[in-house]
């Protein structure tokens, strides 16, 4: 409400005014917002007026990180002083995503709320402000004493643990608020514990895709924008699988079933897909990774990659061993590959050979026999348990960036390791893990193989 309209009332009667907006956070964003929230939204605004502190999980696109943005106006109409904090794990989901909202809510009620915003910033007046931080340091989040400061967490299963523990020092102030939102993506954490360990603290929200209202509409002009359609829903189903993490999280709302011998976190796949390509030195080779098919669904696969960044996945169709080998150097010649990591066990043995024969003076070329001994037997049970765990590392240092594809990260998210009674680390074979999808994980496996470890003695034949 700009200071015009606010003169027209006497100080008492905005008081009054306030007071009833901060009981009816749902009247106010549809009466004053012009907002038509629906039933999972409003449950969500009003479970921040009634309690201190409110988890949502949720699928994709339900329109929650838009009730956190009607949220973060109501708080501050509804105040005379109040203060919001919000985060997300990048700067570009601070921006691009909540204060995207926020900004646009502010563009279509400019009269009413007053103030100006920035990238990532609003200020009503000098007693009611929100900002936005990315979690790059907790110390932007110390120090908020204020009385009613609300924090909201976006994306809160990417968020570092230490970011929540620099906010629950600022929950000692007069009337704090902390709302979290996110796809639950990983099984553990300060979001996760809101579920699970310390969910008497906290009230908790479920958003399914089945929860949402275009699911169940029939008239696609009726379709509201901004929210998960039926089709999106088909489409992560035939891509994925009903069983698999991806529909699990992203579908239903679930956390995964991620039990203790999932090797690479889904969160930490995905922080690899949203990553940029990173620096990689000149003088750095330029790598090949080729998984061989073996079965009569699977699939030739070649990954290529420069240091850290995944610059091309090629699928190629079971074919004879002349035409895969033709496909592969052609490739290898496009990219200008140096190195060729390929897997020569079974039926890629023929492919192997056929290379080195018509191409070992262009590509330095590897054979890749995950049955292998590994470098370390005391760790290790085979050269495949070796490659992931490599690669796993390689996930959990952020040391890898890799394209948005659907197959990869399924297949990644998927693959399971144990120990075996000598102590060593084993991965499943290829033949365990194809049975929940029937589909081989080839990429994962070209992946793996792009990464491998080629020194000598151990791979080169």
């Amino acid at each position: 409400m700009t200071t015009t309209i606010i003169n027209r009332y006497k100080n008492r009667d905005y008081q009054n005014i306030r007071a009833k907006w901060l009981a009816d956070p749902v009247n106010f964003v549809t009466d004053k917002l012009g907002a038509k929230p629906w039933t999972k939204q409003r449950e969500i605004l009003e479970a921040i007026r009634n309690h201190d502190r409110t988890a949502v999980r949720s699928c994709n696109a339900s329109g929650k990180t838009y009730t956190a943005a009607l949220a973060t106006i109501w708080w501050l109409m509804s105040h005379r002083e109040a203060t919001v904090i919000t985060t997300a794990p990048t700067n570009r989901q601070v921006k691009q995503l909540l204060w995207k909202q926020i900004r646009e809510i502010h563009a279509q009620n400019s009269q009413l709320i007053g103030g100006k915003t920035t990238a990532a910033s609003l200020e009503i007046d000098s007693r009611r402000t929100a900002f936005g931080y990315s979690t790059d340091t907790q110390e932007r989040f110390q120090g908020f004493h204020r009385p009613n400061c609300m924090f909201i967490v976006d994306e809160a299963s990417g968020v570092p643990e230490d970011i929540f523990a620099a906010i629950e020092g600022s929950m000692t102030s007069y009337n704090p608020k902390m709302l979290m939102i996110g796809n639950p993506t990983k099984s553990s954490g300060y979001f996760f514990n809101a579920f699970h360990r310390s969910r008497d603290e906290w009230n908790q929200v479920h958003i399914s895709a089945f929860d949402t209202p275009n699911m169940q509409i029939t008239d696609p002009e009726q379709t509201i924008q901004g929210i998960l359609t039926p089709q999106w829903v088909e489409s992560m189903r035939k891509n994925y699988g009903e069983e698999s993490p991806e529909y699990n999280i992203r579908v239903l709302g679930n956390f995964p079933d991620q039990d203790r011998n999932t090797l690479i976190p889904l969160q930490t796949i995905e922080d690899a897909v949203a990553k940029p390509a990173m620096h990689a030195d000149e003088k750095e080779y330029i790598v090949m990774g080729v998984d061989v098919a073996r079965y009569g669904t699977d699939r030739t696969v070649a990954i290529i990659r420069k240091g850290p960044n995944v610059i091309h996945i090629a699928a190629l169709p079971k074919s004879d061993t002349m035409k895969t080998t033709g496909a592969i150097i052609d490739i290898a010649r496009e990219y200008e590959v140096h190195d060729i990591n390929i897997d020569e066990a079974g039926l890629g043995a023929a492919v192997f050979d056929r290379i080195m024969e018509v191409s070992r003076r262009q590509f330095a070329i590897f054979g890749i026999n995950a049955s292998r001994k590994p470098r370390n037997r005391n760790m290790h049970a085979n050269f495949r348990a070796q490659m992931y765990d490599e690669l796993k590392d390689r996930f959990m240092r952020g040391d890898i960036s890799i394209p948005d594809d659907p197959e990869l990260i399924r297949e990644l998210a998927m693959i399971k390791y144990e120990f075996n009674s000598a102590g060593q680390m084993q991965v499943a074979d290829k033949t365990d893990i194809r049975n929940p999808w029937s589909k081989s994980p080839d990429k994962a496996d070209a992946l793996a193989i792009a990464y491998a470890h080629t020194s000598p003695p151990f791979l080169v034949r």
